[in-house]
């Protein structure tokens, strides 16, 4: 468990980095608004199910696969309804917000499953 948080925070300043780099070199007209929260967002939440996952990996196979992609249908849709909800906050500045937060899930989403796959082909 420690190994992965430790990969996290590495791959988190990497994307720091890149996310930075972004807001420093790119037109103020493709800036990604609000994007540290966005980044905190990922990484916290990516943490979360993490420890949620190898918890559940203690269990049945199935269980685990079931809750598996439970939980990956119910982040989708909150991560949906996060874009949603900002739609209601900012609508001009939503196109970018929305292709930033889609994004960074992609790239958290990257990290996180090739890292499970490997703790759990260990248990």
């Amino acid at each position: 468990m420690k190994n992965f948080f430790l990969r996290l925070i590495v791959y988190s300043i990497l994307i720091a980095s890149l996310d930075f780099c972004w807001i420093r070199f790119m037109p103020i007209e493709n800036h990604i608004p609000h994007v540290w929260m966005m980044f905190l967002f990922f990484a916290l939440t990516t943490a979360f199910y993490h420890v949620l996952s190898i918890n559940a990996s203690k269990g049945k196979p199935q269980g685990f696969i079931r809750y598996y992609m439970s939980s990956t249908a119910l982040r989708l849709f909150l991560y949906i309804m996060v874009i949603v909800a900002y739609r209601f906050y900012d609508k001009p500045t939503l196109i970018p917000f929305a292709i930033g937060f889609m994004a960074h899930y992609l790239l958290f989403t990257v990290f996180e499953v090739p890292v499970l796959l490997k703790e759990l082909k260990k248990q």
